[in-house]
């Protein structure tokens, strides 16, 4: 009898709560820095950026989010520079991907990656840094600088 209870209840968990939410569960936990940015030639805009500095967090980047709030973002590191890779599964909104030399200057841009889309998306350059924002939150353009405590984050 109690072993009936036990499975009616899982069943009910299982039907109740999405695997969404299994995912979010399962999220890695991504430490924050906060970045200023340079649009143009106006004043610096501060940032929270979660880091994204390891292969698990990569991976999850900001999949299975239902939003995002104004001037966040995520912030991947790797620790060389190489033609990089993402896609947009599991991804809730648009997103730009801004590709970063080892100074934090954009040198490469790609607007508005559609939510949900699986295309590779490859960068043209070899790079350790890429920022990704909710598409069309900032016009940056290629040029503008990052300045994010860069050396620290490779330690």
């Amino acid at each position: 009898m109690l072993n009936q209870i036990i499975i009616t209840m899982l069943g009910f968990f299982l039907i109740a709560f999405p695997s969404s939410l299994f995912s979010e569960i399962n999220s890695p936990i991504f430490k924050q820095i906060v970045c200023s940015v340079n649009v143009g030639n106006k004043n610096a805009k501060e940032l929270s950026l979660e880091i994204a500095d390891n292969e698990q967090k990569r991976s999850y980047g900001l999949m299975n989010r239902k939003d995002m709030k104004p001037n966040t973002g995520m912030l991947f590191i790797w620790k060389n520079r190489q033609i990089q890779n993402f896609w947009m599964k599991n991804t809730h909104f648009n997103l730009d991907l801004f590709f970063l030399n080892n100074q934090g200057e954009i040198i490469e841009i790609y607007k508005n990656a559609k939510a949900f889309d699986e295309t590779n998306i490859k960068s043209q350059n070899e790079v350790k840094f890429v920022v990704e924002l909710k598409s069309g939150e900032y016009p940056l353009q290629i040029g503008d600088k990052f300045n994010c405590p860069f050396k620290e984050l490779l330690k």
